[in-house]
């Protein structure tokens, strides 16, 4: 192959790679806008100000927004430090048309900035930035609070067990006894509190959470240590969703038979190698 061939492909593949990461960050921003009603443009930042990527409409310019979401990040940092409190990773201000919501990352190496109108659900808006402030933070490679899962127990709404994953549990009576425990507290629960709305999302002892994450027949209880445990929670709600996009009407009328599942793996172990 001529000399010229190899130095031309040499000089393309790290552009390539970069326009793929620069879509991927797009794709993320795009399902931001998608599953928080009202937002009207999102931009990443780096902790100089400058736009890394950013889904924009209405004629905002995407590099104000970035400038705007590194200011605020460092601000909100400052005035948490004078009073000597851990800095907030989502800041919210309202204005009288529209509202603006900073996500921070990994210690101020990003942050994410959504722009949303005033009749958006903050509730979902938050949770919808969180979690793609997780998806942005991987694809970036940064560095940043990890929790480490120890046990992810996936059920169905019956109780039966669809799966288990483990770093220390050996046998199929540790798993089915665990798995039904922790079906029967949230029951337990639930009969408690008949009278109060709500369910058990997490239980804690000593350094691990135990997250509840339920789907419309799914139940996943995943046990974390260490780090920012949190972080945890989002990466088993989207294999929820996709677990149950998958296999939605085998669910519905599922008898036991763990072969109606072939290849749920690749759902779920996605999680434990995030």
């Amino acid at each position: 192959m001529p000399r010229g061939d190899v130095e031309e492909r040499a000089d393309t593949v790290p552009l390539l790679e970069e326009e793929g990461l620069e879509a991927q960050l797009e794709q993320v921003l795009l399902q931001l806008r998608r599953k928080a009603r009202g937002v009207r443009g999102s931009v990443i930042a780096d902790s100089n100000g400058l736009t890394v990527a950013g889904d924009i409409r209405g004629g905002v310019s995407a590099s104000v927004l970035a400038a705007m979401s590194t200011l605020v990040a460092g601000s909100a940092e400052g005035v948490f430090e004078n009073l000597h409190m851990p800095a907030p990773d989502f800041i919210l201000m309202e204005g009288p048309a529209a509202n603006v919501a900073v996500t921070h990352m990994a210690s101020g190496e990003a942050s994410l900035l959504a722009l949303a109108d005033k009749a958006t659900n903050l509730g979902v808006l938050k949770i919808e930035m969180r979690r793609a402030a997780v998806q942005i933070a991987a694809a970036l490679g940064l560095a940043g609070g990890r929790a480490s899962i120890t046990e992810l127990f996936v059920l169905h709404k019956s109780g039966l067990l669809i799966r288990h994953y483990s770093d220390s549990l050996r046998t199929d009576i540790d798993r089915d006894i665990l798995g039904g425990m922790l079906v029967a507290v949230q029951n337990f629960v639930k009969q408690t509190l008949a009278t109060k709305a709500g369910s058990l999302d997490q239980l804690r002892y000593g350094e691990y959470t135990i997250f509840f994450v339920r789907g419309v027949d799914v139940i996943a209880a995943a046990v974390a240590r260490d780090g920012d445990a949190e972080t945890v929670q989002y990466h088993v709600m989207d294999a929820v969703q996709d677990f149950e996009e998958r296999y939605g009407s085998t669910l519905r009328s599922w008898n036991g038979d763990m072969a109606a599942f072939a290849g749920v793996d690749e759902t779920f172990e996605k999680v434990l190698r995030a």
